[in-house]
Parts: structure tokens; C-alpha cells; sequence
């Protein structure tokens, strides 16, 4: 793609690779197109962050004229796995991966910015995610509503 805005947007994820919180993630992804993120995971060799976006709900608070936006969103910290591994392998892949969406649910719910939007809504739910359509991966999904006043 090209553009300005595409150029912007690059330039800004780039410069900020430096600033990784958490250094064992070595691919993010995201997006909502099954064909895509098949191919983009299949080209994955250690642990990634898996963003995905759904279900946008608004709601109007018609006594003081204020619409709020809830974004639903699954965080999926997960690696391709070797298809001959034993089950203490697994285990320990998992162990990991939940270690790191832990971590990412700690910082996020530390994160808070003088923005109106919580980038973290409560409750969140943790389940496992194996996928071996993505590259044989596993590891753990966390969803969770972004909110804020009229965000979208």
C-alpha cells in the first residue's frame, strides 16, 4: 500500500519497536480477513500477539446527551507449535504464552492515560486458543471491551 496515511502509520510502528514492553512477542498482528491472517501467521516463528476487533455497540445516556462506544476486542498471545511435540513441550508453551497475555493485562489495566476511553473494560475472559489452521499455534486469548464517549 502507499499513501500518507499508510506512510505515517508505518513510520510511527516502526520507531516504536525499540519501546516493546514485552520482549519476548515478536509479531503482532491484526486484522479480521481469515485468508490474510492465515498467511501472515504462517510466516510466524516465535511468539505473537494476535489482535482481533468484532462487535461495536453504542449506547446513548439521553438525560445528559452523551453517546459511549464499546469495541469488542480478542488479545491472542499464542506460537506455532512443532507438530511431534510431547505433551510437557505443550504444557510449557502454554505456560509461557499465558505468563505474557498476563503481563499485557497487568500493563493494560496500569496504562491509563487522561483520555476518556478505558482501553480495558471489566470483565475480561481468558481461554485457551489452539488453531491449526494458524500455523499450528497455541497459546491464550483474552477478551475484553474497549470503552469510551463517542470513540467511533
Amino acid at each position: 500500500s502507499t499513501g500518507s496515511d499508510y506512510d505515517t502509520l508505518r513510520s510511527a510502528a516502526a520507531s516504536r519497536c525499540s519501546e516493546r514492553r514485552i520482549p519476548i512477542i515478536r509479531d503482532f498482528i491484526f486484522g479480521i480477513e481469515a485468508e490474510s491472517l492465515q498467511k501472515r501467521i504462517s510466516q510466524v516463528t516465535g511468539t505473537y500477539l494476535f489482535v482481533e476487533y468484532s462487535t461495536i455497540t453504542s449506547t446513548v445516556d439521553e438525560q445528559v446527551d452523551v453517546k459511549t462506544d464499546a469495541m469488542h476486542v480478542a488479545v491472542t498471545v499464542a506460537a506455532p507449535q512443532n507438530t511431534d511435540q510431547d505433551q510437557a513441550a505443550e504444557l510449557l508453551n502454554q505456560d509461557r504464552c499465558l505468563e505474557v497475555l498476563a503481563a499485557i493485562r497487568r500493563e493494560m489495566r496500569d496504562d491509563i492515560d487522561g483520555d476518556a476511553v478505558r482501553w480495558m473494560r471489566f470483565p475480561t475472559s481468558i481461554q485457551p486458543f489452539v488453531a491449526k489452521a494458524l500455523a499450528n499455534s497455541m497459546g491464550w486469548t483474552m477478551e475484553f471491551d474497549v470503552a469510551g464517549v463517542d470513540i467511533v
